[in-house]
């Protein structure tokens, strides 16, 4: 399994981050902050960036067609989970330019990714306005962790040690 992991670490990674911007119950901070660490040695820092960027990116592009495809219906499942997010689904949804003030602090909340996505398709955002905001989000997000986790790289390795 090892073996496996350290063969494949680019697509275990992508994966991983994949499934936690979408939505499911997988944190991802602790592997992108090893990911971080592991960049200092044999993995190098533009390339955890580019995994994980463009898996939160991928994520995005999918939640945001989702919601230009359904509108706001794909949002409902969210309304009955959650009662605090009806009213502030409703008040963003009026807003032109809320997807792109919430963008960065969203990413940092994995749960509310794919609302934020899916809430600029169903508001009728254009991608070419989405994409660039979602992109500079993801940038701030994987930067701030893989720098942590390269910064904080004798204390992880020392901890695994």
């Amino acid at each position: 399994m090892t073996t496996f992991l350290i063969d494949h670490t680019a697509w275990v990674l992508f994966l991983w981050v994949l499934g936690n911007q979408a939505g499911a119950p997988i944190p991802a901070t602790p592997a992108i902050l090893a990911a971080g660490a592991l960049a200092h040695s044999n993995f190098e820092f533009m390339t955890v960036m580019a995994v994980v960027v463009g898996a939160s990116l991928c994520a995005d592009v999918a939640w945001y067609s989702v919601g230009r495809w359904r509108g706001a219906q794909v949002l409902s499942p969210l309304r009955l989970r959650f009662d605090w997010v009806s009213a502030r689904i409703d008040r963003a949804a009026n807003l032109p330019l809320a997807h792109e003030v919430v963008r960065v602090g969203v990413r940092f909340l994995p749960e509310l990714n794919p609302v934020a996505a899916g809430l600029a398709g169903a508001t009728r955002a254009t991608l070419g306005r989405y994409l660039p905001c979602a992109a500079g989000s993801a940038l701030i997000w994987a930067g701030t962790w893989i720098g942590l986790g390269y910064v904080l790289r004798g204390a992880i390795a020392g901890h695994w040690a």
